[in-house]
């Protein structure tokens, strides 16, 4: 078995599973089965996904509302459910759970291109459907649910990666998480100099500031959150969304399926295509994300993880996580050096 597989698996443990609980939930079930950090519940009323969630009650007022809207547009998205009470969160021993209607079907395979070509879509005709969205939100959901500057946030991760460097290389004992990160840290602060400023001298900034160019961005566009039912192609776990401008929604999608494609240039221009069929990507568009296409993204994330403690995670994954990393970021550097910012 691979050790890897269940580093989840305090998460599963933490549920508190009773019968008293789901009839608060307001469900009979049947049936229980694990998945990832979640649980599907066979239940009277179908299948269901509970999950623990950290989220205030606000942010998941305002996920559920901004899905609702959508709805009304594009049926392939998931819901919430109410308790026995109505209630979206059912607080249970210290924790709060939330119900989901779990989507008939599989989860979608971005190894194969004409899956990818509908999600690309999918993801598109979501868009689509939210666009304006914040004419139906008030001041306060747009501002605590509007992702921040962007070019902020890489300057922030510019000096946290900076100050952890000064840091580490103080150490009198350096493991090999910790050597690994200085060896290619030099790396990571060119990458990430390049992509703030590509970001600043492009159109991310007025793109940005103007509230008609923002949809709701889903922003954890791996494959198991798109679930594939015969010709229609459904979106879940929206617990990440954001509005942002569509081009980091598209940019997620492109980093979470290049991967699987040693970061062949041709599966970008196919995304770019497949979207721009449904709704045109504008070259301002693409030259944002060709910025963040110079992002190292994930030697950035997995460091923090790592030094925050932002998981918790055994050491050893952690080291396994990062060399796997490190050793796929030469695809992306290859990459880099084979497009330019019109993605061509």
């Amino acid at each position: 078995m691979n050790k890897f597989r269940y580093i989840d698996k305090r998460i599963l443990c933490s549920y508190d599973l009773s019968e008293e609980f789901f009839f608060k939930l307001g469900v009979k079930v049947y049936d229980i089965i694990p998945l990832r950090k979640v649980f599907v519940l066979f239940t009277d009323k179908g299948k269901k996904i509970l999950k623990i969630t950290n989220s205030s009650l606000d942010r998941i007022n305002f996920i559920n509302k901004v899905l609702n809207i959508i709805k009304e547009k594009d049926k392939y998205v998931l819901q919430y459910c109410t308790n026995s009470n109505g209630d979206i969160i059912t607080e249970w021993k210290g924790k709060s759970y939330v119900l989901l209607d779990m989507m008939d079907g599989r989860e979608a395979t971005f190894t194969n291109p004409v899956e990818v070509e509908w999600c690309t879509k999918a993801l598109a005709n979501f868009h689509n459907a939210s666009m304006n969205i914040t004419d139906n939100l008030t001041k306060e959901d747009i501002i605590l649910n509007k992702s921040k500057n962007l070019i902020y946030e890489l300057l922030n991760d510019l000096c946290f990666i900076t100050e952890a460097e000064r840091v580490i290389s103080k150490f009198s004992y350096k493991n090999d998480f910790d050597l690994l990160f200085l060896k290619n840290i030099s790396k990571a602060k060119n990458d990430l100099n390049i992509s703030i400023n590509l970001l600043t001298e492009s159109s991310y900034s007025e793109l940005y500031s103007d509230l008609k160019n923002t949809v709701i961005c889903h922003l954890d566009l791996a494959h198991h959150n798109f679930i594939i039912d015969e010709d229609k192609v459904n979106m879940i776990d929206f617990d990440y969304c954001k509005i942002d401008i569509r081009a980091m929604d598209i940019y997620n999608f492109i980093i979470k399926v290049i991967k699987n494609y040693a970061y062949d240039k041709e599966i970008i221009n196919k995304i770019i295509e497949d979207y721009s069929s449904v709704s045109k990507v504008s070259d301002e568009e693409k030259k944002v994300i060709f910025a963040m296409l110079n992002y190292p993204r994930d030697f950035i994330n997995i460091s923090k993880d790592y030094y925050l403690k932002q998981k918790s995670w055994d050491y050893e994954v952690f080291l396994s996580r990062f060399k796997d990393k490190i050793e796929n970021d030469t695809f992306r550097s290859d990459l880099l050096r084979n497009i330019n910012e019109n993605l061509i």
